[in-house]
């Protein structure tokens, strides 16, 4: 049973790997408001792998029930990459509890302060929370940094802390193409660039098509992904490098073809910007189909094998997502993936849940499988990961 503390209103949980900084936090805030609110700490031990990994789901979880008042209780953040953990936690929470904890993306140390400062003069959970975030633009203010004109958390009259959703897996194939170097005779090479060259072209029709499509389903918008596609197709140095392999090394187009756009793929993969990192799903997008055109080989499926099903494979292009039925995919579980990436861009504008990054036990699951998705606070989650009780 949960033991609910009284004398508190909003209580707050620190979840820091660092017990050094959450307990240096703890104090400045103890001074400030005068030990008024009651503040928890979740983190690890100080041994050096304890730095390096993020606060268990488990641990967390205790700290919320041992802060728990019937006001509510604002989870605070050293990362982001803790925010997963963190929705673990509040998915094992009873829903009466968990509708009254929330997660803040605020900076740790002035959002702690905010917080408190608001919560000892009688703020409630959502006063509270705004507090916290108004500290990120209070200091890009003091810096003079630009200050983007939008709300970070809008409050939502509606929100239901979890939504779930089960279906039947789909175990999507993903098969990326490894294709061998094959010599070729001088007198073939001119044909093999032409190939090349009526490959291009089918591609950009294709492309055409789904640039249609996406204006069809979900407007002028998003039709930017799939023109990029096509910029790509029309870039003759592109074109120029793959047929200057063919000559160079007398290989078969598919393999100049491969080599070029694994060159393209690490210069990306190589890049200071997060959204160029996730193009590689574009890159790889656009080398399959012409791959698949150029050894013959069969279209990617869009068709279910169930009518409801959860897609899961490792990575899934931008592409196939268009070409599969929306309202027959309820959600989608990549092993890998990028939450940046333009999969996920559609995936939301369908209004499909998808979840990035799920791991290599994702792929061990087997087709007809019943799995569940959650919602908690804006993230979903892939149920099985959940922490036991």
């Amino acid at each position: 049973m949960l033991t609910i503390q009284r004398g508190f209103m909003v209580s707050i949980v620190l979840v820091s790997k660092s017990l050094t900084l959450a307990n240096g936090i703890k104090e400045l805030v103890n001074q400030t408001v005068e030990h008024q609110v009651n503040l928890t700490v979740a983190t690890n031990y100080q041994t050096p792998s304890d730095l390096v990994n993020e606060v268990t789901p488990e641990t967390i979880l205790y700290a919320i029930k041992e802060a728990y008042d019937d006001d509510g209780v604002l989870v605070l953040l050293d990362t982001y990459h803790s925010a997963h953990n963190a929705a673990l936690a509040i998915a094992n929470l009873e829903y009466d509890i968990a509708a009254h904890v929330s997660l803040c993306s605020a900076p740790i140390v002035e959002g702690t302060l905010a917080a408190a400062s608001s919560i000892s003069l009688g703020a409630s959970l959502e006063e509270a929370k705004r507090e916290a975030h108004k500290t990120i633009s209070v200091k890009k203010l003091l810096l003079g940094e630009n200050i983007p004109d939008f709300t970070i958390f809008p409050k939502n009259t509606n929100y239901e802390p979890v939504r779930s959703i089960t279906a039947p897996v789909w175990l999507y194939p993903y098969n990326r193409f490894v294709i061998p170097r094959k010599k070729l005779y001088p007198h073939l090479l001119l044909e093999e660039q032409k190939r090349l060259i009526n490959v291009i072209e089918q591609s950009k029709r294709d492309i055409d098509w789904l640039t249609e499509e996406v204006h069809r389903k979900l407007g002028e918008q998003y039709t930017h992904i799939f023109s990029s596609h096509r910029f790509l197709l029309e870039n003759t140095e592109l074109q120029l490098t793959v047929c200057s392999m063919i000559n160079k090394y007398h290989c078969n187009a598919e393999f100049a073809l491969q080599q070029t756009f694994i060159d393209l793929i690490d210069t990306y993969a190589q890049m200071d910007d997060d959204n160029m990192r996730a193009r590689e799903s574009d890159l790889d997008d656009i080398l399959s189909r012409m791959l698949r055109y150029l050894t013959s080989s069969p279209p990617p499926l869009t068709q279910p094998p169930y009518p409801n099903v959860i897609l899961v494979t490792k990575q899934l292009h931008p592409s196939t997502l268009m070409t599969l039925e929306p309202n027959r995919i309820k959600g989608i579980l990549l092993s890998h993936g990028n939450p940046l990436s333009n999969t996920t861009l559609l995936a939301n504008a369908l209004d499909i849940p998808i979840i990035n990054g799920a791991g290599k036990s994702a792929l061990t699951l087997t087709n007809g499988q019943n799995i569940t998705l959650k919602k908690i606070q804006n993230m979903w989650l892939y149920q099985n990961s959940y922490i036991s009780h």
